[in-house]
């Protein structure tokens, strides 16, 4: 009897073992339903303090089973521990796109949202597990590691276990990691100055279905929520609430009454704890529809940029202050009126800097800007004309900062991209994650000093779509969405939360990536490091689209890094 028992065991032990796969995978990919099982169970890393690693579990059987449990171990080397606590597990849900962003661009499901099992904001549970996969469809998680700059460089280890409910019975698969952690540190404020635009006033529509349903203190802390997911991400959000601050003007003076401005704002321009220390290293000049759209007087709108100014001053907030008069101007009546705007913001004070979103230098009057902000397909286009550089002098001339952005003209503007135009770098779901991942590596490259995006929650704001089952806008999936909205009635748990994407991730990565070069230029000079990269982030449209090319170059920088902090070379 006992032997029939074993051999039953044994039986359904091996049935198991042979339709169920469990494997690793790095960040840099996106797995799709269909992915096939790759034969990995270790996992190497490597990452700075204050830095993020990242990685991905997925499983696949050929029968439905349940994923119940996925915990990592504490990480540790002879001397200190990574604690569980800087470790978050997410599920990782899908999207379904039925239109392409481009030809390559495959329709169907497509991993993006990432729904925590505790949030970082309340430490809820949400509902990322337990979870039910069908047969044949392969489902990944993704792990976020914290590295903590308390904890000691050296070679930590640890271990995942996975619980999958298979064939009515729990089989656990123990996966196992391996984290090199580097000899120096990363800043939590980003090198790379950056803004990204966010509307707050749709997430009255998203969180409770229609505008003005929040309170204003119920508004300004969901902005709060997610002005600190992007900061942990590395990049700044503008544009906040668009809760205005009241206004008065008499006796020929400007009054600005800031307390919930302060209020919404003040963590991000000092120092946010939940972010790791981060803060704001430019942001916007807010309500500006108020100040160029509704017919304000000039000496107006010159008070208004100057309590703009003074109120910094005053709150002593070592914040750059920039203002976009108009956007994208076209037409010579549009170049005009910019011309003008940024006149008005230049007579009022140096401390905010007129922003365009333009590379037509000669439409521009530069001694009014601050900021030249072209878009990335202007810089070097497909034919390979170069104007970095000769929009690098027009810059020296005025004495700007160079800052570019990425627009649709990546994917083609409510088309479907075609293959003349593949190559850009692209915030899109349906793009693969190298390409969410490399803008700023191209950033560095091409020694610009910082990005512009138009938006991170757009598809917020369209009320007849819900962003988890379509952000298809501009001709792309995903353009101008960067998070999902973190109701309780999709993700579990009680309160509101952002919820971050993939696509999010990546653009960390990207970001951390840039203070690896960034540290190496500064160590070696910026040509010792081109030199290196030079091979495989050739132009802003021709770079490597293999993930395994990329860790190595961070490798490399990293190895330059250790060395050159431990030699101090001179450039």
């Amino acid at each position: 009897m006992r032997r029939v028992v074993l051999a039953g065991c044994l039986f359904w032990t091996a049935m198991a073992q042979a339709h169920l796969a469990v494997w690793l995978s790095h960040s840099t990919h996106k797995i799709r339903p269909e992915a096939h099982a790759v034969p990995r169970s270790a996992i190497r890393l490597f990452a700075a303090h204050g830095e993020y690693a990242a990685m991905q579990i997925s499983v696949r059987a050929d029968h439905p089973i349940k994923v119940l449990r996925i915990v990592p171990s504490a990480l540790e080397d002879r001397q200190s521990v990574i604690g569980r606590w800087q470790m978050t597990v997410y599920r990782e849900a899908f999207i379904k796109t039925t239109h392409p962003t481009n030809v390559v661009a495959p329709v169907g499901l497509w991993p993006d949202a990432l729904i925590p099992t505790v949030d970082n904001y309340y430490h809820e549970r949400r509902n990322a597990l337990p979870w039910r996969v069908p047969g044949r469809f392969t489902q990944s998680f993704w792990i976020d590691i914290y590295v903590p700059r308390t904890a000691g460089s050296g070679r930590y280890s640890g271990t995942v276990a996975v619980t999958v409910r298979t064939h009515g019975r729990n089989e656990v698969r123990v996966l196992r990691v391996r984290l090199r952690v580097l000899p120096f540190a990363i800043p939590a404020t980003s090198s790379l100055p950056s803004s990204f635009g966010f509307d707050g006033a749709p997430l009255s529509l998203v969180f409770r279905g229609r505008y003005g349903a929040l309170t204003n203190a119920q508004l300004m802390h969901l902005t709060q929520l997610f002005n600190t997911a992007a900061l942990k991400d590395r990049i700044a959000l503008g544009g906040g609430s668009g809760i205005p601050a009241p206004m008065h003007w008499k006796h020929g003076h400007l009054s600005v009454n800031w307390h919930e401005y302060d209020e919404e704002v003040g963590q991000f321009m000092t120092g946010c704890k939940a972010a790791h220390g981060a803060r704001w290293r430019e942001t916007d000049v807010r309500w500006l529809t108020h100040v160029f759209y509704h017919k304000m007087p000039r000496r107006e709108q010159i008070a208004y940029f100057r309590a703009w100014a003074r109120h910094f001053r005053r709150e002593h907030w070592h914040v750059g202050l920039y203002a976009l008069g108009l956007d994208e101007p076209h037409s010579r009546k549009q170049f005009a009126l910019a011309n003008r705007r940024a006149a008005v913001i230049r007579r009022a004070t140096n401390a905010v800097l007129p922003m365009v979103t333009s590379a037509s230098i000669d439409k521009l009057d530069g001694k009014n800007f601050g900021i030249l902000c072209p878009v990335i397909n202007d810089v070097e286009g497909l034919n390979d004309v170069d104007k970095r550089e000769m929009l690098g002098r027009y810059a020296h001339k005025y004495h700007l900062k160079l800052w570019w952005y990425q627009s649709c003209m990546s994917h083609g503007c409510w088309i479907v991209g075609r293959r003349s135009s593949l190559g850009w770098p692209s915030y899109m779901i349906d793009q693969p994650a190298i390409y969410n991942r490399i803008m700023p590596w191209l950033t560095w490259k091409y020694d610009m000093k910082g990005e512009l995006y138009y938006d991170t929650d757009i598809g917020f704001s369209m009320g007849h779509k819900d962003p988890w089952t379509d952000q298809y806008h501009f001709g792309g999936n995903g353009d101008g969405t960067l998070f999902y909205p973190g109701r309780p009635s999709v993700i579990g748990g009680k309160r509101d939360i952002p919820i971050q994407s993939i696509r999010l991730m990546m653009i960390r990565a990207g970001y951390q990536d840039y203070e690896y070069l960034h540290m190496a230029s500064h160590l070696y000079g910026r040509g010792a490091v081109l030199q290196v990269i030079g091979h495989a982030i050739r132009s802003t449209h021709s770079w490597t689209k293999r993930p395994a090319v990329l860790r190595a170059l961070k490798w490399k920088l990293a190895t330059m890094i250790v060395r050159g902090l431990h030699e101090k070379p001179v450039h």
